[in-house]
């Protein structure tokens, strides 16, 4: 079957080399953009993939983001029917009616009841989680965290941000605002009226939101929670769609007056590409690696790249999580004849699965992904993983096999400690970021087991070596690091529930006592 190409003149390609007038600059260690496989590469290349629900109850299945036939792992929890399913990243939510719950994966497979979405709520994803929104109600889940509020108005969107906040567009008594809500505050802490109703895309991690622009004919971004104005750029016209690319790097904006899809650098705000189709864009659905995505006119789909000379026809339906762009181009497809791989020479392959199931984008938790159905059937997860380990000793790290796990890094057990200098040993430094600390002592070796075991659960430890006023060694086992202290104090609430450890904060450059050794 070969893809439909658009023609000609509905389509001209604007050019990729960046056009000047856009405010600030970026970063002077910015990055270059990830994307395709270098977005998930290293040691989380293996992390990602698609999770399959069946809508009519049975169990799940984790499926490889390359060769969406490949079944890298089953279920052994029977789910029941659910009527939609949502991906938080790393966990699901489940949806019967208005009951919810919280599927994860790893490091147990368990189904947690969550509070009840609100009447008549419709489910509005984002880069930290999602919300259901209804009236002047919001719930808003997090894969480690919910929040209900009320607003003072009809809420338009909504979404988890950074530090625990919610933050939400609302109708309010003089018009549309922004508004954030800090973690368990029933007001909220800023407001700010921004002229607009949407469409609104949370950016920069959590901590910026991103507008239509006062005058209707661009875009702003607004620092959380402060909501001030912080960038911004013109598209020529009121935007129809927005999306963040996974990197948060790029801004992709579908403007409603000239019909036209952008892409733009949210560190300086530059045109990267552009392309100028008929019909106005309704929604833009960024892939999992962030080279492709596909977009929603209202009655045809297509598949777009910046720097790419045309965007082509994907066949088959429109649904909640169909179709979806896969790494190299290809994207996933569901039509009257079931699942195909649209490939980028037009040509669509069949997919062996159900296509009535959700399938999602999901990313794996801190172990990695065993299909001991397939592998060691009367065996437990704990089992597989150790013959697992024992056959990737002989391997180099990557992929060991289709119905295997990947192996990424070492787990056996490290000596070194970082931290305070002791007379004769070496200076090593502790990598910047936010970690959890999982147990202090005055004796090395009390820390091992727990080392051992954390280690072998596919986290990443540090021992931390501090000397106390009294000039006495102290030795921390760490687990990150983590790029915020959100991120940090997930793990340590996962800590606490999974294995009952009593973790806390440790910042790495703020030396500020925060606990007693």
């Amino acid at each position: 079957m070969n893809r439909a190409k658009m023609p000609a003149a509905l389509l001209l390609l604007l050019g990729v080399g960046g056009i000047a007038g856009a405010c600030g600059s970026p970063p002077e260690d910015q990055p270059d953009p990830l994307e395709g496989a270098a977005l998930v590469s290293g040691t989380s290349l293996e992390r990602y993939g698609l999770l399959v629900i069946p809508r009519d109850g049975g169990v799940a299945q984790f499926r490889s983001i390359e060769s969406p036939s490949t079944v890298r792992w089953t279920g052994r929890l029977p789910l029941g029917s659910v009527t939609a399913a949502h991906s938080l990243g790393s966990a699901v939510v489940l949806q019967r009616g208005r009951r919810l719950h919280l599927y994860t994966t790893s490091p147990v497979e368990a189904e947690t009841p969550l509070p009840d979405a609100p009447a008549a709520g419709r489910w509005i994803a984002s880069p930290q989680g999602g919300a259901f929104v209804s009236g002047d109600r919001i719930l808003a889940i997090t894969p480690t965290r919910t929040a209900e509020v009320t607003a003072a108005g009809a809420v338009h969107w909504a979404a988890p941000a950074a530090a625990d906040r919610v933050v939400a567009l609302v109708e309010g008594a003089g018009g549309p605002e922004l508004a954030v809500w800090e973690a368990g505050e029933p007001e909220p802490a800023a407001t700010r009226t921004v002229g607009t109703r949407g469409p609104v895309a949370l950016a920069g991690w959590g901590r910026t939101v991103v507008t239509a622009s006062e005058d209707g004919r661009g875009l702003t971004e607004w620092s959380i929670p402060e909501l001030e104005p912080a960038e911004g750029t013109e598209i020529g016209g009121a935007p129809s769609a927005l999306a963040i690319s996974p990197s948060q790097h790029r801004v992709f904006a579908a403007s409603v007056d000239r019909p036209r899809f952008t892409v733009i650098d949210r560190y300086d705000w530059r045109e990267v590409g552009s392309s100028r189709i008929e019909a106005p864009i309704e929604t833009l659905r960024p892939g999992m690696t962030g080279d492709r995505l596909v977009a929603w006119d209202g009655s045809n789909a297509w598949s777009a790249r910046a720097g790419e000379a045309g965007l082509g026809a994907v066949p088959g339906e429109w649904r909640a999580d169909l179709p979806l762009a896969l790494p190299g181009g290809a994207v996933l497809v569901s039509s009257g004849s079931g699942l195909g791989l649209l490939r980028p020479d037009g040509e669509v392959a069949a997919v062996e699965g159900p296509a009535d199931a959700w399938w999602l984008p999901f990313r794996w938790g801190r172990r990695l992904p065993v299909a001991s159905a397939a592998v060691v059937p009367e065996d437990t997860l704990e089992d597989a993983e150790e013959a697992l380990d024992a056959l990737a000793d002989s391997v180099p790290p990557g992929r060991i096999g289709l119905l295997t796990m990947g192996r990424t890094e070492d787990r056996r057990p490290r000596t070194q400690t970082l931290g305070d200098p002791v007379p004769g040993d070496p200076p090593p430094e502790l990598p910047a970021g936010f970690y959890a600390v999982a147990q202090s002592s005055r004796q090395l070796a009390a820390l091992e087991q727990v080392r051992q075991l954390l280690d072998g659960s596919g986290y990443s430890t540090h021992v931390l070596r501090r000397m106390d006023e009294a000039s006495e060694i102290w030795y921390r086992l760490l687990v990150g690091p983590y790029e915020t202290r959100p991120d940090a104090e997930g793990a340590a609430l996962e800590l606490q529930r999974e294995r009952g450890i009593d973790a806390w904060i440790h910042e790495e450059g703020d030396q500020a006592v925060r606990r007693d050794p």
